[in-house]
């Protein structure tokens, strides 16, 4: 389970690497907004596959851990936890030459959730449900 766990991760993550770069070029390209300086298509690769391995991880202990409740508790950290992930973008200070600052949220914000998409949608390709891992003994 964490060969396949940990597949899924860099798989989520190159997914929502790629559909955070084209987001990036439409976005960018139809405000006339560059923020190149700031967010490197290097960096939102890494970010989502950092991010994703990170919840595989979290996903294969709490498997250990919980048994059968691990998709409830995952999906609920992992929501949580991509929602605090936006914080930090409200508060960041950009360069005093950068134009139309005020659209940067509008780029970065759409961006977190893109790694737990991609995560939820190839999951069934890759994880069974977590309650066939729990072996019932029949009489």
């Amino acid at each position: 389970m964490v060969k396949r766990t940990l597949l899924l991760g860099l798989v989520a993550g190159l997914l929502a690497g790629v559909a955070a770069l084209v987001y990036q070029k439409v976005y960018t390209s139809s405000l006339g907004a560059d923020f190149s300086k700031i967010v490197k298509p290097v960096g939102i690769i890494l970010t989502s596959l950092i991010g994703t391995l990170i919840a595989s991880i979290g996903y294969w202990v709490l498997h250990k851990v919980l048994k059968g409740k691990t998709d409830i508790v995952f999906n609920l950290l992992f929501a949580i936890l991509t929602f605090a992930s936006i914080v930090p973008a409200f508060g960041m200070k950009l360069p005093l030459d950068m134009e139309t600052p005020e659209l940067f949220p509008g780029l970065v914000i759409p961006m977190h959730f893109f790694p737990i998409l991609a995560w939820m949608t190839l999951r069934p390709m890759f994880l069974r449900d977590a309650r066939e891992y729990v072996i019932v003994k029949k009489d």
